[in-house]
């Protein structure tokens, strides 16, 4: 957005009538004011932390000590025309610049430049249902899988808000019963001059969830691993959007390794980042990320042992059938 924005604490607009949640979707000159006092005078809650008069004094504080950055994110925001169903499912989205955020090796600028392409290119990108569902609490369906076995495993694109610090969208891997076995979060945004997925968080399935079902699904899917076909969906999703790379957090850049996060989250790093991306073909540049194929590598099946060929080759074939069914959904 131009420099044309009015930081939000000298806008002249500080008498208004109150806005229902209903005018506030539909009046067509809504503007980045108009969305803050909402939020601030609790007119508005789209989450239950909004209700908290404490959590919007905090709000309101910090959007003094980043009045621009703030300012052209609701700005931004303000002309989303899925923002209901978008601050519904991501209620901390207007707080967003006021943390570290997608890496720790982002400043404010570097966030809401993220967060406005984001949304703009998701906008665009996606079809209509396709994002309202992504803009639901179950996401958006991108894939089934049927393993070896019958069962089914579902491809979600979903919006978390538990894993809004590593990006706005993430990928799912889920079992029949809705529990899911490994996400990928991503923000789609400019980096360096370039349409990037930028990966910010990796997660393998919930601690109390058994071991076992990871090992049962890695073997109905004929070896590939739940974290593996997250990544392979997110690859086709990427190339849909026109991202020219991909690029991922490595451990020492991961958004707990951020100055604000470094003591109270430092044991909620479970995954190994850097092996991971390595073992898909991941370079390591300088500014701390990885950068991978926007297409992970397959061995050729000649290059295969004779006796293992023909599990690769049912490996292949579900690969293929997995992105049929998410170029189906566009």
């Amino acid at each position: 957005m131009s420099g044309e924005i009015t930081p939000f604490f000298i806008n002249p607009v500080s008498i208004m009538s109150p806005i229902t949640v209903d005018e506030l979707i539909s009046i067509p000159q809504l503007n980045g004011w108009q969305l803050f006092l909402c939020l601030a005078k609790g007119q508005w809650t789209p989450g239950s932390a909004w209700k908290d008069p404490a959590y919007r004094r905090k709000f309101v504080l910090r959007s003094l000590a980043s009045p621009l950055t703030t300012a052209r994110l609701l700005s931004d925001l303000s002309h989303q025309p899925w923002l209901e169903k978008l601050l519904h499912v991501q209620p901390g989205l207007p707080c967003r610049t006021h943390r570290p955020y997608l890496t720790a090796n982002f400043n404010r600028k570097a966030v809401v430049n993220a967060l406005s392409f984001h949304y703009h290119e998701l906008t665009d990108a996606l079809p209509a249902m396709l994002l309202q569902r992504h803009y639901s609490e179950k996401g958006a369906r991108l894939a089934t899988i049927t393993g070896k076995d019958e069962c089914s495993y579902y491809l979600n694109l979903c919006a978390i808000a538990n894993l809004d610090k590593e990006g706005e969208a993430t990928v799912t891997f889920t079992r029949e019963d809705g529990i899911s076995l490994a996400g990928l979060t991503f923000t789609l945004c400019q980096h360096q001059g370039q349409k990037t997925v930028f990966i910010g968080g990796l997660q393998g399935a919930k601690s109390d969830v058994p071991h076992e079902y990871i090992q049962v699904a890695t073997k109905a899917c004929h070896g590939l691993f739940p974290k593996r076909l997250v990544l392979e969906a997110t690859c086709q999703l990427a190339r849909h959007f026109g991202a020219k790379q991909i690029l991922a957090v490595s451990n020492s850049a991961h958004i707990y390794r951020s100055w604000r996060y470094a003591k109270k989250k430092k044991d909620k790093i479970h995954a190994d980042y850097d092996s991971f991306w390595q073992s898909m073909s991941g370079e390591l540049l300088p500014e701390g990320f990885f950068n991978l194929p926007l297409s992970v590598a397959r061995k050729p099946l000649e290059e295969i042992a004779s006796k293992k060929r023909a599990e690769y080759r049912r490996r292949y074939n579900l690969l293929d059938e997995m992105t049929t069914h998410i170029e189906q959904q566009f």
